[in-house]
């Protein structure tokens, strides 16, 4: 037991981590003896997959009284029923248990849609009083509580966030405290306070009244997935991802006014590092070139985010060519993009409409995938461009230094996009003369005699 306790806790730590996807076991060595039992009992709450199928709920309970665990928990998720009666205590343990759980890096919360309010810090609990003076101390305990508000709880840790509310006040308000958030996915449903707005559950129109993201928060946002009508929120963000839910209008897109795409280098360059302008300019001002996404953000406020987004899949009830042509424009670097139309596009079966899609399928220089209702759309790399003549190969050094620089433009010229095949019109024949249908004896008795054996 004294050799236990005299070794390093790195060393224990390394020792029990082969048992961390072993509940029963890392129990059974947090129980046997007090030398283990730390670093047992972080392994056994750092990852926490709670549901009522596996039978743990109940360590909702135990971590909304225990701070110290709930401080050891990293990875959370958690499926609920329905916030009725029956499990309204649970969700209050829940929500106590979120606001000291502020280690987290990872939160999954598969519950109830109207239950955002778990998300908001809960009220502080006032000590219940039993004397004779009870009566004239309400009113100064209603004044103590008005002075107490409860503090929200920040989590500098946490990467990613899942759950099905809709964006709410209390949603919006969560999203203040968790700087680090670079994924993020949300319920494609609509609030209460939404739905009455509009009177409809069709996407709502953006009103200054309905809730939005703060332009401040989630400054690192990279992966979004969710309602499209939260699109216009997160333009400042440089997010890189994005799988819509809803209907994408062209008035949920950037303005039509988007600079030209960047060079693949600096385009597709890893997440967060700069452009070889940015480090030049460094460089020339001599400080050290910082490869950290806020602080790139944060030193150049005219960076265009929508140059930054690679992977894009959403649903759209506009004009498919029209549509393709302002996402062309808003993110011309985009390398996935899949699109759903509700329109029929075998009611659109002429060779003008591919051509359309295909011509603005050619200006976005580095798209390796697209993908319209269904149908995969193949490139094709253009023959090269003829051997230049003798007399342009003798050009000044000037003429050659604006063709390399000009290079990387031609790159979007040089994979052209095959349009799928386009559904035949039924063959117009001349109409038959009816001398011609008199003559014909088409034997359909000795037809039906074949087939009835």
């Amino acid at each position: 037991m004294a050799a236990l306790a005299a070794l390093p806790v790195e060393l224990l730590d390394a020792v029990l981590s082969p048992l961390s996807h072993n509940l029963s076991a890392l129990a059974a060595a947090a129980l046997s003896c007090s030398a283990l039992n730390p670093s047992a009992t972080r392994l056994l709450y750092r990852h926490l997959s709670l549901s009522a199928y596996a039978h743990n709920v109940g360590v909702v309970g135990l971590l909304a009284a225990r701070p110290d665990l709930a401080a050891l928990v990293r990875t959370f998720s958690v499926h609920l029923d329905d916030a009725d009666a029956a499990v309204l205590p649970t969700y209050a343990d829940l929500q106590r248990a979120l606001a000291l759980m502020t280690n987290l890096t990872s939160l999954a919360l598969y519950v109830d849609a109207t239950a955002s309010w778990i998300l908001s810090p809960p009220l502080p609990q006032q000590p219940q009083r039993k004397d004779k003076h009870r009566e004239g101390e309400k009113a100064r305990e209603r004044e103590q509580s008005d002075i107490l508000e409860p503090v929200p709880a920040f989590y500098p840790r946490l990467e990613h966030l899942t759950c099905n509310f809709p964006l709410d006040a209390h949603l919006a308000a969560f999203l203040g405290q968790v700087p680090a958030l670079i994924s993020l996915q949300l319920s494609s449903l609509l609030s209460d306070q939404m739905a009455g707005a509009t009177g409809t559950q069709s996407e709502p129109e953006l009103d200054p009244a309905v809730v939005q993201v703060s332009p401040s928060h989630i400054p690192l946002l990279e992966a979004y997935t969710g309602p499209a009508y939260v699109l216009p929120s997160l333009a400042s963000r440089p997010l890189r991802a994005v799988h819509l839910s809803g209907d994408l209008t062209l008035d949920l897109l950037p303005s039509a006014s988007a600079p030209s795409p960047e060079p693949a280098s600096s385009a597709l360059r890893p997440a967060g590092a700069p452009s070889s302008s940015e480090l030049d300019r460094h460089h020339a001002s001599g400080s050290r070139a910082d490869t950290d996404n806020s602080d790139l953000l944060g030193a150049d406020s005219d960076i265009d985010t929508g140059a930054l987004l690679q992977v894009m899949s959403a649903m759209t009830s506009a004009a498919p060519a029209q549509l393709l042509e302002a996402l062309a424009l808003a993110y011309p670097n985009l390398v996935c993009l899949r699109l759903m139309t509700t329109r029929a596009l075998w009611d659109l079966p002429d060779l003008a409409f591919y051509s359309r899609i295909a011509d603005t399928l050619s200006t976005l220089p580095h798209l390796s995938a697209f993908e319209l209702s269904g149908i995969h759309w193949q490139s094709r790399r253009k023959s090269p461009s003829p051997a230049p003549s003798s007399s342009s190969a003798s050009s000044s050094a000037s003429s050659s230094s604006s063709v390399s620089e000009s290079a990387v433009g031609s790159q979007a010229a040089a994979t052209e996009w095959i349009s799928p095949p386009v559904s035949p019109r039924a063959a117009e024949l001349p109409p038959d003369d009816e001398e011609d249908l008199e003559d014909r004896d088409y034997d359909f008795d000795g037809a039906f005699l074949d087939w009835s054996y």
